[in-house]
């Protein structure tokens, strides 16, 4: 089925981007030119705009979303973006306008950032001496404090309503199955029936809801067939967690970026700040123990063994360095409360690596190992 960035939008014209602009009572721009960069789920535009009376910003960045997840994905970044402008101080672009629809003069769904100073910081680490490293992962834990301090009800996404209040709202994940994933799968299915939904109320609602739609996707293709017979043990593990719920659900629901690695980060290496937090699509409220559940954080963007040995030497040099500053409760908030707790969360991970790939004929030789996991983790509730 290809990579997202396979499925981006067609070159727009600059007419139809200069009709965007005016359609929500801006000028026309000055001048309009694509980025150097590429997004996997984005188009990018750098747009000029000369002096107005509806913006202070000047230079705006225009991201076109690509038909991958529709309406959901730019929904839930305006959602958590607008609640992190108005809670914290954490640094994010301005957002100047937007909307979830293709309704527009561009017929995609777009978001219209203010452009913010400084470089890409996986783009520049290479550059950094230890001082700088030093700050920027001080500066990291003091925004990860910001963004965990806050405990929520739900876990979600987050939307804004009908009068630009912020409310919990379905999960969004990049894991999702997409519209370019639909030919995978029997005619008829959506991305709603193909991903779970949400908010849920509790963690063992959230791992429920997982494994019930894995077990639903599992009865519907036959390159999942394999893992029909382990349906009868997939269900009693549901029953288990049901009844081990007060246990299990012994956690904090945090908003969390979830892909919070260098080339989401902005940095301005003559003032030794962070500028801005990129790309909070995918971010949403969960518990703790998933704040970072690609194990992104600290990567510095590059490919290749010697990126890995980097990140564990970051790790431990953030973690080190949060002791020392006082602040590292919110690390130890993240670990699992109960060895069953963590099981339960293995069960999830490892059967729905199986449900993303084999419908795809990938990692086929690791596949047995994974269905291994799952049930090994399914037996420490005794089912």
């Amino acid at each position: 089925m290809g990579t997202p960035q396979d499925y981006l939008p067609k070159t727009i014209a600059h007419d139809a981007i200069n009709d965007l602009l005016v359609s929500i009572n801006l000028p026309k721009a000055t001048s309009i030119a694509p980025a150097k960069v590429t997004a996997a789920y984005h188009s990018i535009y750098m747009v000029s705009l000369p002096s107005n009376e509806k913006t202070s910003h000047r230079e705006l960045v225009l991201r076109v979303s690509g038909n991958h997840l529709p309406h959901i994905k730019t929904a839930n970044e305006v959602g958590v973006m607008t609640w992190i402008s108005k809670n914290t101080t954490i640094p994010i672009a301005d957002l100047v306008a937007y909307d979830d629809s293709n309704s527009n003069p561009i017929a995609h769904e777009y978001t219209l950032l203010a452009r913010v100073g400084g470089e890409t910081l996986s783009d520049i680490y290479s550059t950094l001496d230890e001082g700088q490293i030093n700050g920027i992962l001080d500066q990291l834990a003091d925004i990860l404090v910001q963004l965990h301090a806050h405990g929520w009800r739900e876990i979600g996404g987050l939307n804004l309503d009908a009068e630009g209040k912020v409310h919990p709202a379905q999960v969004v994940d990049e894991t999702f199955w997409t519209v370019p994933d639909l030919g995978l799968w029997p005619l008829g299915e959506t991305i709603a029936s193909l991903n779970i939904s949400g908010p849920y109320a509790s963690y063992t609602d959230y791992v429920s809801a997982q494994i019930r739609q894995y077990i639903r996707l599992i009865q519907l293709h036959d390159k999942l067939a394999f893992m029909r017979g382990d349906i009868p043990r997939l269900e009693a593990f549901l029953a288990a967690i049901s009844s081990q719920a007060t246990e299990l659900n012994r956690t904090k629901l945090v908003l969390a970026h979830k892909d919070l690695h260098f080339a989401n980060v902005l940095y301005d290496k003559g003032t030794g700040r962070i500028t801005a937090i990129l790309d909070w699509e995918f971010s949403c409220v969960v518990p703790f123990q998933q704040w970072n559940p690609r194990r992104a954080f600290l990567w510095n963007g590059q490919d290749g063994e010697g990126s890995m040995t980097e990140k564990k030497r970051l790790w431990e040099l953030f973690t080190a360095r949060c002791k020392e500053r006082n602040i590292a409760s919110f690390l130890e908030d993240a670990e699992y409360t109960s060895p069953l707790q963590e099981a339960m969360q293995r069960v999830a991970d490892f059967l729905r690596a199986i449900v993303e790939v084999s419908p795809r004929d990938q990692r086929k030789e690791l596949v047995p190992s994974w269905r291994a996991t799952v049930l090994e983790n399914i037996a420490r509730f005794d089912v």
